[in-house]
């Protein structure tokens, strides 16, 4: 496999090189466009590197030293398993990188669904678009608005007793910007705040009666976001039967070179054999 330094190197050395000047390298690389690149016109996917095969194959050429068409092809058959076993690790490293990062993929969703007005700008949703909204913090949304139903009945001195948890979430509120309750109410008053904290839990129970409504065209476009990122979902499994594939393809594809570069040699030394004078044979 060649090297990141190796492929610059290759690169560098073909950008100086005019080829051969003898008669002798002329007619030996005279059958490099009958044998060099044949698979590699329908191998290469949209955004790969010709140059990159290129010097991956003529590594190969130079460390295996093929000769004749036979040869050549298998190098090359070699050379485009190892480029589909490089795709392949990438393939599953971003698989495993998708999968341990949800929020790109509600990202992505949230955007999709905007386009396509099945939810309000404002709709946030968990790291899993395909879950529904949590149901505890929906029961705790309709408490309050029970609590809240007639808010101007309400008063810093029966708040605590009469809605406790909105008088918590107040609290909590105000502790998060270290405030006392009177400083944090300042700006709105008690009774702003109140109906500030009823509006949103009411638009809350509106969003989860809409996930219902929208959960069969939230699973589509899910899965359409995932057909775009052109990854194997949760298709591990697969990606480790086709390595098992591309493994046993280049042990042919190495098996078969090793054959018939040793049928050369022992052709040549036959060849060899039979041109000696008897005596010497």
């Amino acid at each position: 496999m060649a090297t990141e330094n190796q492929v610059r190197a290759n690169r560098e050395n073909a950008r100086l090189s005019t080829g051969p000047k003898s008669a002798a390298g002329k007619a030996i690389v005279s059958s490099n466009r009958i044998c060099h690149g044949i698979l590699s016109t329908k191998l290469l996917l949209e955004g790969e590197c010709p140059e990159d095969y290129q010097a991956l194959l003529d590594d190969l050429h130079f460390q295996l030293k093929a000769e004749g068409a036979l040869e050549h092809a298998l190098v090359e058959k070699i050379a485009v398993t190892l480029w589909r076993q490089q795709r392949l690790i990438r393939a599953e490293s971003a698989t495993i990188a998708m999968a341990a990062n949800p929020q790109r993929i509600a990202r992505d969703i949230e955007y999709e669904m905007s386009r396509t007005s099945v939810v309000d700008s404002d709709d946030m949703f968990s790291s899993d678009p395909k879950l529904p909204p949590d149901p505890v913090q929906l029961k705790w949304v309709r408490d309050v608005v029970v609590e809240l139903h007639e808010t101007d009945s309400l008063n810093p001195d029966n708040l605590q007793r009469a809605a406790p948890l909105s008088y918590q979430q107040l609290v909590s509120e105000a502790e998060s910007e270290d405030e006392s309750i009177t400083e944090f109410l300042a700006g709105t008053g008690l009774q702003g705040y109140l109906h500030g904290l009823k509006s949103w839990c009411g638009k809350e129970l509106r969003n989860a009666e809409l996930w219902d409504e929208q959960y069969p065209t939230r699973c589509a476009i899910t899965d359409r976001v995932k057909d775009s990122l052109n990854i194997a979902w949760s298709k591990l499994e697969t990606l480790t039967k086709y390595q098992t594939t591309l493994d046993g393809q280049l042990y042919k594809a190495m098996k078969a070179l090793h054959d018939a570069q040793q049928w050369r040699a022992q052709s040549i030394a036959t060849e060899a054999i039979s041109i000696l004078p008897a005596e010497v044979a």
